[in-house]
């Protein structure tokens, strides 16, 4: 083993990183330009260390928040050939799979689609997930349970969610930058429970899971509290069990996420890494849409494969 350090300079990251993001949320022209100034500043020192490798980042600061998917080196982004995963925290290093282990996938086994609950106001009111909830049951088939409108409660999330190899949730995600501790996802209420998951209350929860995708809005955002350390809905869920969590940096047309999420089951059925299913996910979505704006919201947090 090497270890390698690579000097970086820090001097007005931040703002290059906010800039970053708000010209991908705003979809700016200028956007592939501000790719290759980010990867010029983080990554061209070690070019050619990472070159042709998958990589794992463990993110510092306002890099929690950067879509390292959608840097550019001039030539193609950093996406492109090649698998992305992220840890929210250098502590979950010792639980990664030991170098030279089985490089096993997360094939579908049991599938929890939960998809347009019910909020009580016809404005939260999702029908495109609702869609979605129904296209993912399609596509990955045998062995699933699709639960939308009242049925997409909290509750169920948290008596029946750790039979579940892979769980899927097509809901609203809100992001509390004050409070990250109350960051939530939206379920349907019942009389056990208000519909509101919230991080600390998922922290609770016992998981199976290979596999949690979030398609949800900013369900990949958390509040930087210290050091290494964030905060948000993904450590919740990792905390809770979950192998790999895909969530996403800002809410995403509803078109792009369900190809991407087809694109990404199709490949985690047929055995692939989740990382490398949902890069090439990513790839594939790229082709059509090229604006990092529609594929490189979604990263792959997790210590499994």
């Amino acid at each position: 083993a090497e270890i390698r350090l690579y000097p970086l300079d820090a001097q007005g990251l931040e703002d290059d990183v906010a800039e970053f993001v708000q010209s991908i949320k705003k979809r700016r022209r200028q956007t592939r330009e501000l790719a290759e100034v980010l990867y010029k500043r983080l990554l061209r020192p070690m070019q050619a260390s990472i070159a042709g490798r998958d990589l794992l980042i463990v993110p510092h600061g306002s890099l929690h928040y950067v879509p390292f998917a959608a840097l550019h080196d001039g030539e193609r982004y950093l996406v492109q050939g090649r698998a992305l995963r992220y840890l929210p925290s250098a502590m979950l290093l010792g639980l990664l799979p030991q170098p030279g282990s089985k490089a096993a996938g997360a094939p579908v086994q049991r599938l929890l689609i939960l998809g347009n609950p019910d909020l009580g106001k016809a404005e939260l009111d999702l029908p495109a997930s609702q869609e979605e909830a129904r296209a993912v049951q399609g596509w990955v088939a045998n062995n699933s349970e699709r639960a939308v409108r009242e049925a997409a409660a909290e509750s169920r999330s948290k008596e029946r969610a750790f039979d579940f190899s892979h769980i899927h949730v097509a809901s609203h995600g809100e992001f509390s930058a004050d409070a990250p501790l109350d960051s939530r996802l939206r379920l349907a209420a019942d009389a056990k429970n208000d519909g509101v998951l919230s991080v600390s209350e998922i922290y609770g929860l016992r998981l199976n899971a290979q596999v949690v995708m979030l398609s949800a809005c900013e369900t990949g955002l958390g509040r930087v509290s210290s050091g290494d350390d964030v905060v948000g809905l993904t450590r919740g869920f990792l905390y809770a069990g979950a192998q790999n969590v895909v969530g996403s940096l800002w809410e995403v047309d509803d078109d792009a996420t369900s190809a991407l999420s087809q694109a990404m089951y199709d490949g985690l059925k047929k055995g692939l890494p989740v990382a490398k299913a949902l890069a090439l996910a990513q790839e594939q979505l790229l082709a059509k849409k090229p604006h990092p704006f529609f594929w490189a919201a979604f990263l792959d947090s997790g210590t499994g494969r």
